[in-house]
Order: C-alpha cells, then structure tokens, then sequence
C-alpha cells in the first residue's frame, strides 16, 4: 500500500522572520494511510444479540406498564372532575326543582284561584240549585224524567228482566 506526507496547515500563522519562543520550527508531517476493510465480515454474536433483545423487550414492559398506570390515573382525575361538575349541575336543578315546585304551589292555591275567578272574571259561587253532588242519589223526580240508557243489576237479588 502506498503512503503519502501530507503536510498540513498550522492553526496560528507567525511570521516567519520571529522564532518560536527560543525554539527552532520544525514543520509538522502526517502520513495518510488508505486502508479497505471492505472484504472484512463481522462476526455476529448470538449470545449477545439474544441478550439485546431480552432487554429491548424487557424495556418495552416496562414502558408499557408505565404508559397503562399513566392512563389509568389521568382517566381517573378526568372522571373525578367529571363527577363533581355532575353534582354542581344536579345541586343547580334540585334548587331549580324546588323554585318549580313553590311556585306550583303558590299557583294552584284554592284562594288565589278564587280570588281572580271574582275579580278577573266576572265569576259568582253556584246558587245551591246549580250544585250537582257526585257520588249522592238524585231525587227520584230526575231519575223518572231522565231517559235510562242501561240499568245494573246485582247478582244477589233483583230485577233481571232476561228470567221467565
């Protein structure tokens, strides 16, 4: 193989009438050696490739491991959030709730009703005749002038017009 002296350029230039600090210069000189390994194959290593990959997968677990106990905590700090803002709403509609619920109550009050039936109105109390009880028997005059559409007979006793 051949060998060349390359001479290269130093890194602060001086003059070249000013020695070195009471030293004589000597120029510097580096061989350049061309050297081809390309024929060369690398031995593999079996034992320690195999030892590489049992620590990449043991890495991989770890990381894995790691990145599922991550999720699992975030997720339950995004429900823990999730859950208070569903008890803030629930507490602003049970409030709402209530607020219906009085003024339901204050509406439907008998007086009140009452009180704009005369004054809106126009409206009277009934005369008794006009008062129709449910759940009473009517007068035997009303049951004698009214047409009977169907009458209910019990099966202990009575009228069964369907007998001989």
């Amino acid at each position: 193989m051949a060998t060349a002296a390359v001479t290269l350029p130093r890194t602060r230039r001086r003059p070249r009438n000013v020695p070195a600090a009471g030293r004589a210069s000597f120029p510097e000189f580096y061989f350049v050696k061309h050297i081809d390994n390309s024929h060369l194959v690398r031995e593999v290593d079996v034992e320690r490739r195999r030892e590489c990959f049992s620590l990449l997968g043991l890495g991989v677990l770890v990381f894995l491991f790691v990145l599922l106990f991550a999720w699992q905590h975030f997720q339950c700090v995004r429900y823990g959030y999730q859950v208070e803002q569903l008890k803030t709403e629930r507490a602003a509609l049970d409030e709402w709730n209530h607020q219906l619920r009085l003024e339901q109550a204050s509406l439907a009050d008998p007086q009140r009703i009452d009180t704009l039936a005369r004054t809106r109105l126009g409206m009277v109390s009934p005369s008794p005749q006009q008062v129709i009880r449910v759940g009473e028997p009517e007068p035997a005059a009303a049951i004698s002038e009214s047409p009977e559409l169907a009458r209910n007979f019990s099966a202990g006793g009575g009228e069964n017009p369907h007998e001989p």
